[in-house]
């Protein structure tokens, strides 16, 4: 194995620990709903790095491996597919994926996700 491989096996095993830093999360689409685990985000304030204020914000992303939506479908995640998870306080969340992001050097993919496709929040 080497040193790609390696990197590519241990961060499946990471992002699929539900023991560890994984939470479980569903990718939906038309003909299927597919169950993965991995590392969700969802930041609600960010801050302007040149001056170091807060500003408002919103990053939702997941991160996931490849090859546990590869085992379940040929598809790769696209926009308007919808995301499902359970956040901390137990409340069902329902986004939606409007990036894939593949990095197929060690198999990760991340999408990045909204509240609606149009980009308001309301």
């Amino acid at each position: 194995m080497n040193l790609r491989e390696r990197a590519a096996s241990d961060t499946a095993n990471i992002l699929g620990d539900l023991t560890g830093a994984a939470s479980e999360f569903f990718l939906i689409t038309k003909s299927g709903k597919y169950r993965l685990s991995g590392i969700y985000g969802d930041i609600g304030y960010l801050l302007n790095l040149s001056t170091g204020e807060a500003i408002e914000g919103r990053t939702i992303e997941a991160t996931f491996s490849i090859a546990s939506l590869a085992a379940q479908t040929d598809n790769e995640p696209e926009r308007g597919w919808g995301f499902e998870c359970v956040e901390l306080s137990g409340k069902k969340i329902k986004l939606y994926v409007v990036k894939y992001e593949p990095d197929k050097t060690i198999g990760i993919g991340r999408i990045k996700l909204a509240v609606n496709l149009n980009g308001r929040t309301n």
